[in-house]
């Protein structure tokens, strides 16, 4: 798969008086959706490379503060330049810069600049661009991220906590340089303790990877979903990324090879149990032989089953046939989040083929 351009972008992190300025994203954009973020947005091919003369605009790239006025002025209807000269922007600082990870299918260089405020701006946000948004303290949004009530990219986490534990913080020095997977084995906790690592696996394009996640409360027996790297250099890297967590089993949602392969050698390499649906069992079986199993302590999961816990909820499983017959989905009791494998894609066309997939079936498990 072609490696994604990145396209330079801005965000506006407004502060006054220990409060941050955030929005929850509509769910139907493409990028973030439903995430809490700054203001912000790529910067077009059609940004001049005029300078303003408007002190602080004037001591940053043109094209760059040229985009954050216009993204400013879509998405919240405020004039930056128009407050700076009228005193209510006291200055305008550049906290960083973040690259999305080589895996993402969209990915943006982000210049992060910090906008100090002379009184909490009542701004008139775009209802198309956020569903909600506020003025709230560095320790409440932190404490909302800790409890899994936030969504948010490590960007945006990374600039809670150097606010909460500075608030007159100038410059993120946490924000890491770029790495690739074929260095490391990424995990993001986009939500707290549900831990997310893409790996390269052989899924059908325009997908060129699958999501392994990590779930369970430190105490509570932690499993990982989904190990399915294409090779052993990847699996290598799975393994070692891991290696930080107390894996007590590797749970399979279903019994593709995208969401399997290599996961017997990850049980065997943890000395761990493999937790699946008796039919993905049968399946994996019937197409890779008895020797795929060996050595491997089995239990069957069905729907109803406590898996671990998040956060203190009940991890349950549930039964979700349609993509898969054997398929199997987990939610915490409090259905904060539902994690469903192949049901429903990111990236590509989910496919209901013969004889596993159902598309009546996979009507119902989406309703």
């Amino acid at each position: 798969m072609e490696k994604s351009k990145i396209l330079d972008a801005v965000s506006a992190v407004f502060v006054y008086d220990g409060s941050l300025f955030v929005v929850q994203r509509q769910s139907y954009l493409a990028a973030s959706p439903g995430y809490c973020a700054f203001p912000g947005g790529k910067v077009e091919r059609s940004e001049t490379e005029e300078p303003y003369q408007t002190q602080y605009l004037r001591d940053h790239n043109a094209r760059f503060m040229r985009a954050l006025c216009r993204e400013l002025l879509e998405e919240l209807n405020f004039d930056l330049n128009a407050a700076i000269t009228n005193g209510q922007a006291l200055s305008v600082s550049e906290l960083g810069t973040v690259t999305t990870p080589e895996m993402a299918p969209i990915r943006f260089k982000t210049r992060f600049y910090k906008i100090v405020c002379k009184t909490p701006i009542d701004f008139q946000v775009n209802p198309g661009e956020a569903e909600f948004s506020k003025w709230e303290s560095c320790d409440t949004l932190l404490a909302q991220y800790n409890q899994g009530k936030i969504l948010a990219v490590p960007p945006t986490i990374w600039i809670f906590e150097a606010f909460a534990n500075n608030w007159n913080t100038e410059q993120i020095d946490r924000f890491p340089p770029e790495r690739h997977l074929k260095e490391n084995a990424f995990c993001f906790e986009l939500l707290r303790g549900v831990r997310q690592i893409p790996v390269y696996s052989r899924a059908l394009p325009p997908a060129n990877m699958t999501n392994a996640f990590v779930i369970g409360d430190e105490g509570s027996p932690q499993f990982l979903i989904d190990p399915s790297p294409k090779s052993l250099e990847e699996f290598q890297k799975l393994r070692d990324g891991v290696s930080r967590f107390q894996i007590s089993g590797v749970f399979l949602t279903h019994h593709h090879p995208d969401h399997h392969e290599f996961a017997n050698e990850m049980a065997r390499a943890l000395n761990v149990p493999i937790l699946l649906s008796q039919d993905s069992h049968d399946r994996i079986r019937s197409i890779w032989g008895d020797d795929y199993f060996k050595d491997i302590e089995l239990h069957f999961a069905k729907e109803g089953d406590i898996l671990t816990q998040w956060l203190g909820n009940d991890v349950k499983i549930y039964a979700i046939p349609g993509h898969d017959e054997g398929q199997l989905a987990l939610a915490p009791r409090s259905m904060e989040w539902f994690l469903v494998g192949d049901l429903i894609q990111g990236v590509g066309t989910v496919v209901v083929s013969s004889p596993e997939g159902d598309m009546k079936k996979y009507f119902a498990s989406l309703a």
